[in-house]
């Protein structure tokens, strides 16, 4: 039963429904009449039909459960059959039931060699089904039937759907776990003291499996839901399951179940209640023992069994969520550029309006998304199988050819982040909309659902990829979760230790710890997304905008300082709970906490969500963050990052967009020396202890002279990215361009040293490459370990690549005005016109001159994240195109316009080769002389 509490804080209570008594009747349009056959009276086979059917009635009775199949005949006169009734039936009911049903058939079905029936009257409910081949066991989706109400709920049927909802989930989970239930849920108003109730029944034919009974009754729930939303009351069947739910009893089901007593302080409850407490804990102890044994035992193979369920076959066997092409080509006026919404990783997003008026969402996979089968398959799969009123809703799909499309419900209040971050920003008329009771409102529905993912759902399911632009917004503020390209399913057992992976997906700044560094997943890793993301609620600022620690640090810092509530947003003006916003903050900082077993799982979130009074934990330093000896904080690592290359997320056509995804970089000061860690800084010079025993260290490099006296020193080009290198080892992993063949044009083959490995790659400039040369390219280049993406961006290319370096990946995106492709293992020959700060290198080549470039560097650890950008390319190449101001912090972010000295200013090492950079050492105060960049190559 669904408590009343849950429903007190919802103007559904007070919807007007006008309930008629109208009762959902059998007639003999509703027998399912299947195949033909081509029988007389007197065959054999309709003998054995006839004298089977006729033996159900008593046979039925005769089972403790109501249940019973049987055979008859040999080979192609054999026919099977099944009988059952809903449990606690009187017998005579149940029999008379199946005998009026099965004469029912006989009558209405006479030349049909396979037929079903679901039969209800006042006093039960019963299912007789027969056929030629064997069926027992064998789950059959097809054919269903829905029969809904006439009368329509009249008002406020959003909050209504969120509350059936609920109650459909809790229904399937119970009734699959053991075939059948039936259950009243009442609705009490808070404007009245009316209550309606809702009733409900599920029961599957248990013959079939609890998975298969499971997915029965949850696409028949879907199904109503397609066809019928906003009808009081209905009916869906199928061979194997019936669902049906009405604003009044029926079947004769809810004879014995009466609403929940009001509360009386009776004394009889306050006994009874605990002693069956405690009884019922006893004995769920000793079953729950039993049960784990074997669950342990058979842990892999569950786990196994529930990948296999999703497999590729089972797409095309969705077939109540299939869309004709055409139907969505039309809705969204042949994908116009008016009907266009945006576009994410998968590929651009339309709106469109169905036939119906139903306003929809369609992701079309883009060929150049760097998505595919894989993620579309995970999509459809995932979504089919999970409802929750805090998930998009997944309304179906298309398959013809090479396109995949994805419909959704139409939220019309676009992402977390564009409200969070942007709107309420910009408009002051949304002030209310991200009042504080919005925000907290969207904190604790996102915990719900993800609650819901990690715990409620059959399938358990860690999402990967949690963060603002994922979370969608309805017309009423209600977060709804998307995007499970990435999701993984995973073993309960699994909440703590978790899987292991080599591949590691996600964006940057939400992605925990030890995920980057391990690859090491569990539902954890999700809590810790839940934390940064509910940190950014409250700050109104995203991650990647408090320098150069994070919201993470920024929270913490503020919080050990007991200045908490600074960092609430400014645009929050009305009064709220100082206790409210401070349980908020302390929330955020558990879930980002740097051991995953301090962490708390997202049913303690809601818990302490929803309580008025609770005492929370005390949160510790948060992750990336540890005490230096000058009592400052500094962050570190604390394992090596040595994981596959990771996918991330395309960048958007706008730098704006674009730079969102990343941090920005900027002076930190001094550096800090640290073993087994990270040591950062971006205008320092980064030096090795050479006492240090770590092989794990990793060093960002610098211009400026070291610190100490005999350290070694590594000099780094700001345009390479910072050299990483084993500190035991002192071996720079430097890049460096080969252009002695080509020293005035851009040439078309280059080398490029990468320690001692030495790597020939070709740079194509074309305005006619289609993408299935672009794709063979790209598979060529994965096999060396290096993921390509690229993305069409309205009449222009371009091409993201990411490369491994120790850990690092460089990624390099350009605009221009053509369509281009460039190829590049570490670091593209475009920019060694930059290096050389040679305007003439671009005369060949004059649509590159107007090309906008950026050189992200993008490391496994969120620290290194960093973003150069300069203007186009041939004012970055003058000699007087270097401007040396400083921007302010918002104006490098939003215009891209961060500025930094000539890279003849560089101090460059006398020793590059192809066999790797040996580092040298310096003393304090000693000149370090700057040798020309050509010499680099």
């Amino acid at each position: 039963m669904i408590n009343n509490k849950s429903f007190l804080f919802s103007i559904i209570l007070y919807f007007s429904l006008t309930i008629t008594t109208s009762v959902i009747l059998v007639s003999a349009q509703d027998q399912q009449c299947l195949a033909k056959g081509s029988f007389n009276t007197n065959s054999t086979f309709n003998k054995n039909r006839l004298l089977l059917l006729s033996s159900l009635p008593s046979n039925v009775t005769s089972q403790n459960n109501f249940f019973y199949n049987s055979s008859l005949g040999q080979d192609r006169d054999r026919i099977y059959a099944l009988a059952m009734c809903i449990p606690d039936t009187e017998t005579e009911d149940c029999s008379n039931c199946v005998k009026t049903t099965s004469d029912g058939l006989i009558k209405t079905c006479p030349n049909s060699t396979e037929a079903f029936h679901w039969s209800g009257g006042e006093k039960t409910l019963c299912f007789v089904r027969y056929s030629t081949r064997s069926f027992i066991g064998s789950p059959d989706m097809d054919p269903r039937q829905i029969l809904p109400n006439a009368t329509d709920i009249r008002s406020n049927l959003t909050d209504f759907d969120g509350i059936w909802q609920d109650l459909m989930l809790r229904m399937v989970e119970s009734a699959s776990s053991k075939y059948y239930e039936a259950e009243t849920t009442p609705l009490t108003s808070t404007s009245s003291r009316d209550t309606m109730t809702i009733y409900t029944i599920m029961q599957c034919t248990s013959d079939v499996s609890n998975a298969e009974c499971n997915t029965c009754l949850r696409n028949s729930v879907g199904d109503y839901q397609n066809c019928c939303r906003g009808k009081q009351g209905g009916l869906v069947t199928r061979p194997n399951c019936i669902f049906r739910w009405e604003f009044y009893p029926f079947y004769g089901a809810f004879r014995n179940t009466s609403p929940p007593a009001k509360k009386d302080g009776s004394s009889t409850v306050k006994i009874v209640v605990p002693v069956l407490v405690v009884g019922s804990l006893l004995f769920l102890a000793v079953v729950g023992y039993v049960l784990y044994r074997r669950r342990k035992k058979n842990n892999k193979d569950s786990l196994r069994e529930a990948y296999q369920e999703l497999d590729t076959a089972e797409v095309e066997a969705l077939s109540s969520l299939k869309f004709e092409f055409r139907v969505i080509q039309a809705a969204t006026s042949d994908f116009s550029e008016e009907s266009k919404l945006g576009e994410g990783g998968f590929g651009p997003v339309y709106k469109g309006k169905l036939q119906n008026g139903e306003e929809i969402a369609v992701k079309r996979l883009a060929l150049s998304s760097g998505q595919g089968e894989e993620e579309f398959k995970n999509e459809v799969l995932l979504l089919s199988k999970l409802q929750h009123r805090n998930l998009v809703k997944l309304l179906g799909f298309c398959l013809k050819g090479e396109e995949r499309l994805l419909i959704y419900e139409f939220v019309p209040n676009s992402s977390l982040d564009h409200f969070i971050f942007e709107v309420a920003k910009q408009d002051h008329t949304l002030s209310l909309k991200a009042s504080w009771s919005t925000r907290y409102s969207i904190i604790e529905n996102i915990a719900r659902g993800i609650l819901y993912l990690h715990e409620d759902s059959r399938l358990k399911i860690i999402h990967r990829d949690l963060k603002p632009s994922n979370i969608l917004l309805d017309y009423q503020m209600n977060p709804k979760i998307s995007d499970f390209g990435m999701a993984r399913l995973f073993e309960s057992d699994d909440h703590t230790q978790g899987l292991t992976t080599s591949r590691v997906m996600g964006t940057y700044g939400y992605m925990a710890p030890e995920y980057i560094a391990q690859g090491r997943l569990s539902v954890k890793t999700d809590v810790y997304s839940y934390g940064i993301m509910v940190l950014e609620i409250i700050c109104g600022r995203k991650n990647n905008s408090f320098q150069p620690s994070g919201v993470a640090l920024h929270a913490w810092t503020n919080w050990r300082g007991d200045r908490a509530l600074d960092i609430v947003d400014s645009a929050i003006t009305e009064n709220v709970s100082r206790n409210e916003m401070m349980k908020c903050i302390n929330i955020g900082l558990l879930c980002v906490q740097e051991s995953v077993t301090r962490r708390p799982n997202m049913n303690s979130v809601v818990h302490w969500l929803k309580s008025n009074s609770v005492t929370l934990p005390v949160p510790s330093t948060p992750a990336y963050v540890v005490h230096s000896e000058s009592g400052e904080a500094s962050r570190v690592s604390q394992s090596t990052v040595n994981v596959s290359i990771t996918e991330l997320e395309p960048l958007t056509t706008k730098p704006e967009k674009t730079l969102g995804l990343i941090r920005q970089v900027h002076d930190q000061g001094s550096v800090n020396i640290r073993r087994n860690g990270i040591v950062f800084g971006r205008s320092e010079m980064a030096y090795s202890d050479n006492r240090s025993n770590s092989n794990s260290s990793l060093f960002l490099a610098n211009r400026r002279r070291p610190k100490r006296k005999n350290q070694s020193i590594v000099p780094m080009a700001r345009l390479f990215g910072p050299a990483i290198f084993e500190s035991s080892k002192l071996k720079v992993l430097f890049l460096g361009v080969d252009e002695k063949k080509h020293p005035l044009t851009l040439p078309r083959t280059y080398t490029l040293t990468h320690s001692d490995i030495t790597a020939k790659l070709t740079l194509a400039i074309s305005n006619s490459i289609n993408n299935s040369q672009l794709q063979g390219w790209a598979n060529r280049l994965y096999r060396d370990e290096v993921v390509a993406e690229w993305k069409k961006v309205k009449g222009n290319m371009s091409l993201h690549v990411h490369c491994h370096i120790s850990g690092g990946h460089f990624l390099l995106d350009l605009f221009a005005k053509f369509r281009y492709y460039i190829f590049c293992k570490e670091l593209p020959v475009v920019l060694k016109a930059f290096v050389h700060g040679d305007v003439n290198l671009l005369n060949h080549h004059p649509e590159l001159q107007e090309a906008l470039v950026y050189v992200y560097f993008h490391s496994n650890v969120n620290e290194f994240n960093r973003v150069e950008c300069w203007g186009p390319l041939w004012e970055a190449t003058s000699p007087d195109g270097h401007r040396t101001q400083t921007l302010p912090e918002k104006q490098c972010v939003d215009e891209c316009s961060c500025c930094f000295p000539p890279v003849s200013s560089i101090p460059w090492s006398h020793s590059l080769s192809n066999e790797g950079v040996d580092s040298y050492s310096g003393t304090q105060g000693e000149g370090m002389s700057t040798p020309s960049p050509e010499k680099l190559y």
